[in-house]
């Protein structure tokens, strides 16, 4: 057999020179629709698999994929960036406000709104890493380097994604639009909720209690950092 991709005479699945398969396939409705659903979604045991461990059992899977079973999970960072892509398209296309607030304010809120609204993903992944440091510092005595705190956090980020998406499409179904700033304040607390949850199965020899004031703790951090970052960054840039 030649391969169609480096011309080398091999025998069997794969060429034994550049690694390509022997059956190609025809380019057709099935070639395209395989491909968008296996390179975007990994839909055979990637994105949905992934979700579905994170709503059943969030930090077994989260454990298990850091000590090395990774095969069916969607990567998580990269299953970050997509679920806040669409987030932010929901975010965009419906007009979401998030913030509520007038100009005569501190901060132009609908003017944040917007820029949050184009720019989620960024959002999403600068966040990241300060979540990742506030829970490092505080279960710092646990074992985990920081990177795996990122990959912490990227699933539990996911996770929380996930939710709001669809509480999001829900609203939207039954007709909600405009100022989301009660049900976002709302959904705070189920968040709170899975954050707990996730985090008491991921530190499973630490006693619950325990866990949940380290994980409170870890958020505020987080959330003390995350501020300090917005003002400036607020001030910096957005307020010229």
């Amino acid at each position: 057999m030649i391969c169609k991709n480096c011309g080398n005479e091999f025998e069997g699945n794969f060429c034994n020179n550049c690694g390509q398969p022997a059956d190609t396939h025809a380019i057709d409705t099935h070639f395209v629709m395989h491909d968008l659903s296996h390179g975007l979604f990994h839909i055979h045991g990637g994105l949905f698999y992934s979700a579905r461990e994170l709503f059943t059992r969030p930090g077994y899977a989260i454990r298990d994929y850091i000590e090395g079973k990774r095969v069916k999970h969607y990567k998580p960072i990269s299953m970050l960036v997509v679920l806040a892509t669409f987030y932010g398209l929901l975010y965009y296309t419906f007009e979401i406000d998030m913030f509520s607030g007038n100009h005569e304010d501190f901060f132009d809120y609908k003017m944040v709104n917007e820029w949050v609204g184009h720019h989620f993903p960024i959002v999403i992944l600068v966040q990241l890493p300060i979540y990742a440091l506030g829970s490092y510092l505080v279960f710092r005595k646990e074992g985990y380097n920081y990177y795996e705190h990122v990959i912490l956090n990227s699933f539990f980020s996911a996770q929380k994604t996930w939710f709001r998406m669809f509480v999001l499409l829900v609203l939207v179904a039954i007709g909600k639009k405009g100022d989301f700033t009660p049900i976002s304040n709302w959904m705070f607390f189920p968040e709170l909720f899975l954050m707990f949850w996730s985090y008491g199965q991921f530190f499973k020899d630490m006693s619950k209690p325990k866990v949940v004031l380290k994980t409170f703790l870890a958020m505020l951090l987080s959330i003390f950092i995350s501020l300090i970052v917005v003002v400036v960054f607020v001030m910096v840039f957005l307020m010229k």
